[in-house]
């Protein structure tokens, strides 16, 4: 079966990594190939004939206090986020609709640490009100994530002021987070799939650039400081290697080094 479906020479892979650079993708792109094809290696028992793909050979560079957010930035963004500050009239009647959805957006990405795709990929049936928890599903599997009982109260807030036609479906495959319309002041909804409109990756990232620039914080906060913020603080509340690796969906604990070279340096 795996011959059939990999190849068997480490020097294809090699190739292909080789073709991946001339097309100048990113180191994170390139690490990211690889932990993809290195399950697969895994999944066929070929690590042990050739090891570990490496995408590249450059070492990742330190941390610095520059990916990170601070707690009182923290604060504010989540604050501004639902305010009505610097507002134009207009925005102001699509703010009425959206603001609590991008708070419950930012909510997951700052205090639970979720990337972006975890955050446009959750599904309606992943949230479970009655038990306060969020299921993340990933290729990598699934992670059950405790939420507050004041975060699920504004997640709450957020899907049950969405009109009734527009609504995700309880217990469904509907999308949590949905598109908004500004023109037609309502929230997408796609006929052809009988089900609202998922909310674009390129919708959240410019949400997020967009609040943090209203928020008047000094940093250029994006959601891989969100992400950062929390593994870190994980770790300064003591948190094993096994839980905050299965807390954040990490593929080792190789991710951690650089966290925990970070706090010895400070």
């Amino acid at each position: 079966m795996a011959s059939e479906t990999l190849p068997e020479d480490k020097k294809y892979y090699e190739e292909y990594f080789t073709y991946l650079k001339a097309k100048n993708l990113s180191e994170a792109n390139m690490k990211r190939v690889a932990s993809h094809l290195n399950g697969l290696l895994k999944y066929y028992n070929l690590t042990d004939q050739f090891g570990d793909l490496k995408a590249t050979n450059k070492k990742q560079r330190g941390l610095t206090h520059s990916d990170f957010i601070t707690e009182p930035d923290t604060l504010t963004l989540l604050k501004s986020v639902i305010s009505p500050k610097d507002l134009t009239d207009m925005q102001l009647e699509i703010h009425k609709h959206i603001a609590f959805r991008n708070y419950s957006i930012l909510i997951l990405l700052l205090r639970y640490g979720l990337t972006i795709n975890e955050v446009v990929s959750l599904n309606i049936k992943d949230i479970n009100f009655s038990q306060n928890t969020l299921t993340v599903l990933t290729t990598k599997g699934s992670r059950l994530l405790e939420i507050s009982k004041e975060d699920k109260r504004i997640f709450y807030k957020y899907f049950s002021e969405i009109p009734s036609l527009f609504r995700p479906k309880d217990y469904t495959d509907d999308p949590l987070f949905i598109s908004f319309h500004p023109q037609k002041m309502v929230y997408w909804y796609d006929y052809n799939l009988n089900s609202p409109k998922r909310i674009s990756l390129i919708g959240v990232k410019r949400m997020i650039e967009k609040e943090v620039k209203r928020s008047g914080i000094k940093s250029r906060a994006r959601s891989t400081h969100f992400r950062n913020s929390c593994i870190l603080k994980k770790i300064q509340d003591g948190h094993s290697n096994e839980t905050i690796i299965y807390y954040f969906g990490l593929s080792s604990r190789h991710a951690l080094y650089r966290f925990k070279r970070y706090l010895k340096s400070k």
